[in-house]
């Protein structure tokens, strides 16, 4: 595996999604609330304020490494798998506006 550098635009980009993914945990988070989360997973809701500087960074790393964060009851499917779907919808479409004409 050869290493190309990574251009500033990658950094940025890289950034941005980074951005963005801690902008969703931070939703999340207020959605659900410090002290549930807290709750669920056995500290004080202190220790879930100070742990947001690591999520960022935490958010970074992934966003770097190419993750996404989804909700547990979303469908998730590569990019292959959506063309392929999109492609099938397109042809039954275009078969169903023949039929019709």
């Amino acid at each position: 595996m050869s290493m190309q550098p990574v251009s500033p635009a990658d950094v940025e980009s890289t950034r941005k999604i980074g951005a963005r993914l801690y902008a969703e945990v931070l939703q999340r988070l207020a959605e659900v609330t410090q002290e549930r989360a807290a709750d669920f997973m056995d500290v004080s809701p202190s220790t879930i304020s100070r742990a947001k500087e690591d999520v960022e960074r935490a958010c970074q790393l992934m966003a770097a490494l190419g993750f996404q964060l989804a909700p547990t009851d979303a469908g998730v499917v590569d990019q292959a798998e959506q063309m392929t779907v999109e492609s099938l919808a397109f042809k039954y479409l275009q078969a169903r506006q023949e039929a019709w004409e």
